[in-house]
Formats: structure tokens, C-alpha cells, sequence
């Protein structure tokens, strides 16, 4: 995953791109998960994107050596903060799509003095964000184990995201305890519209997902 900064420096259309490990145990725990990576890239256009994946060899290598594999395409529609003092999201107006799915991406780099507490919090709130129904996915990812870390989830309701954000108690509690204790340097919050997704990782931990897919197209 790191090789693939240099692979990919100049890859046209590609405007923004990170390379990024998982944590284990459902994805919230301080240990990686070795099995699963996830690259983030923004890009100019969809054509670009096809280019990529249609030519690119870093592309063809990540297929090559993984059993799964799947495409999650994203529309940012709110942002606030940047990534390693970047804004690389342009919000655009929501476009046209087969379903209501919202994604979600927070992401903190977190003070070094402030790792033990940030930790000690994090397995209230990620039992409770298992528990929600309209959850469809959630995955721990970041660029550094324990310090650049970032949650990636899909909601199949914009209100369900907003409540557990801002009414769940554990929740609440860690946002507050952030503001109150300084835990991060930097930070970032991006809200999305979920175009499209396809691959042949359609079981576990997606089945979620696929599934509201097909109930949502079966209601249609």
C-alpha cells in the first residue's frame, strides 16, 4: 500500500488519494486487520475512474493479490475540516441515484499525548454503532495504526446517521469529551451520497448492504 504512492503519481484524473489498513474485531480495535485495505481516491470524473480501472497497473496488481474486492463510488455533498491540511472534496449538488444510502467518513489525527484516553473510549461507541439497524457498514480505517485513524460507514437513512451523531449518549459523550480535551490536531468530516457500489464481495461484512440494495430495487 505504500508503494502505491509512487505508482500512482501520475495517473490522470486523479486529484486526491489515500492508502489505508483497517483495524480488526469489526474494525474498531487498536489491532490491524491484515486482510482488508481500502484506497480513497477523489477524481476528476467518472472517465477517469474507468481509465483507472480499465489500464492502471496498480489497479491490476491490487486484483491480482486480493480474494475480494469492491468499488464503492461516493458525490461529496458536505465537508467540514481537511486531510493533512488538504480540502480535496468539492461538494456538488445530490445526483441522480438508484437508492437514499448516506456515507460517512470522520477522520482525526490524534494528538500523540492524547492516544490512551482517545483509545480508552472507542469501544462504547463502536458497540453501539453495530447496533443500529439502518447501519449497512462500518469498517475502522486509517493511514497509521493507533494515531491517523478515520471510520468509514453507509447509513440506508440520513436520519439514522444524524441521531446516533448527535443523540446517541456514548457518542455525544467522546464528541464532547474531543472538544473539551483536545484529543485532535486535525480533523475531518465528509457526508455522501452513494452513487453506485459493485464487486464480488457481496457477503460479509457488505451483506448488509447488497441486501437493502435488493430490497430497495425489489420495492421499485
Amino acid at each position: 500500500m505504500r508503494l502505491a504512492y509512487s505508482a500512482l503519481e501520475n495517473t490522470p484524473g486523479l486529484k486526491f488519494h489515500k492508502q489505508l489498513g483497517s483495524g480488526a474485531a469489526g474494525g474498531f480495535s487498536i489491532w490491524p486487520d491484515w486482510r482488508v485495505y481500502a484506497q480513497l481516491i477523489v477524481w476528476e470524473n467518472r472517465a477517469a475512474f474507468e481509465s483507472f480501472i480499465e489500464t492502471s497497473t496498480n489497479h491490476q496488481q491490487n486484483l491480482a493479490k486480493s480474494d475480494k474486492q469492491l468499488h464503492i463510488l461516493l458525490q461529496p455533498i458536505q465537508y467540514k475540516g481537511s486531510w493533512n491540511s488538504v480540502q480535496p472534496f468539492q461538494v456538488a449538488k445530490k445526483a441522480s441515484s438508484a437508492n437514499d444510502f448516506m456515507a460517512v467518513i470522520t477522520r482525526a489525527s490524534i494528538r500523540p499525548r492524547k492516544m490512551i484516553a482517545f483509545w480508552f473510549n472507542v469501544p462504547a461507541v463502536s458497540k453501539h454503532i453495530q447496533e443500529q439497524k439502518s447501519l449497512l457498514f462500518a469498517k475502522g480505517i486509517g493511514e497509521w495504526p493507533l494515531i491517523e485513524q478515520a471510520t468509514f460507514s453507509i447509513w440506508n437513512k440520513k436520519e439514522a446517521m444524524q441521531e446516533f451523531a448527535y443523540k446517541q449518549k456514548e457518542h455525544s459523550e467522546v464528541v464532547r469529551k474531543t472538544r473539551e480535551k483536545d484529543w485532535y490536531k486535525e480533523e475531518m468530516f465528509v457526508r455522501f451520497q452513494v452513487l453506485e457500489f459493485f464487486g464480488n464481495w457481496q457477503e460479509a461484512p457488505f451483506a448488509k448492504l447488497f441486501a437493502q440494495k435488493a430490497e430497495t430495487e425489489l420495492v421499485e
